[in-house]
């Protein structure tokens, strides 16, 4: 993943992006992982996080594709 990528997810993670997606399992996804995060504001914190939505993004690749394009550019 680009590295633009990495940190506009972080940035997602920590509710300073926002980004609405037409997939379901994506916006649960994002919602609660921002939840998550906001109970333990850490960097290891948002490493987990970061990892669990990169983990999301490889497994469905295929259709993710163009919602990794779409964070990118925020």
């Amino acid at each position: 993943m680009a590295v633009n990528l990495d940190h506009n997810l972080e940035q997602l993670i920590m509710g300073k992006l926002k980004y609405q997606s037409s997939n379901l399992g994506l916006n649960l996804l994002i919602s609660r992982l921002q939840k998550k995060y906001s109970a333990g504001q850490t960097s290891a914190e948002l490493s987990n996080c970061l990892q669990e939505m990169k983990a999301f993004f490889d497994k469905y690749k295929l259709i993710m594709t163009k919602e990794a394009e779409a964070i990118q550019n925020l």
